[in-house]
């Protein structure tokens, strides 16, 4: 049914039902599960010239950050009981959802799981949720857990 499932994690703890339910849908199907965190693109470089920020420094807080994040993220996976199943980490920045629409389009994933945060900021009331852009612009199914 599915083979690869991508499961997008904001590292907070309602994206982690995200995780839990792709450990178990990709145990059932064989599948691998491929666990995304997307971080907001901070600073470009031309920016920190401009502010006289350390790009040395930047740079090692970025890679500390990195670290931190898969860190996490290999433990939900290990609470959610998924470590022997296979399954990819990966990190990037930028836009969150530009981010998941482009990894799911390259790594060729059937199957994208989204938990929703209920519309707790005007942002939301106005943009939209990132789920709902995420449904809105993908051709690869998707399953959308409420949260709350």
């Amino acid at each position: 049914m599915f083979k690869k499932i991508l499961c997008p994690t904001d590292l907070s703890e309602r994206s982690f039902a995200a995780v839990a339910k792709g450990v178990e849908l990709a145990r059932l199907c064989g599948a691998e599960l491929v666990l995304l965190n997307v971080r907001p693109e901070f600073m470009r470089k031309e920016e920190m010239v401009m502010l006289r920020v350390s790009a040395i420094q930047f740079l090692k807080d970025e890679s500390d950050m990195a670290v931190a994040a898969r860190k996490i993220m290999e433990t939900e996976l290990a609470n959610a009981g998924g470590e022997d199943i296979p399954h990819e980490m990966l990190i990037r920045e930028g836009d969150p959802h530009k981010e998941i629409l482009e990894v799911a389009e390259q790594l060729h994933c059937d199957l994208i799981i989204l938990t929703t945060t209920g519309r707790d900021h005007l942002l939301e009331y106005i943009k939209g949720s990132g789920a709902e852009r995420i449904v809105a612009l993908t051709h690869v199914p998707i399953l959308v857990l409420p949260v709350t």
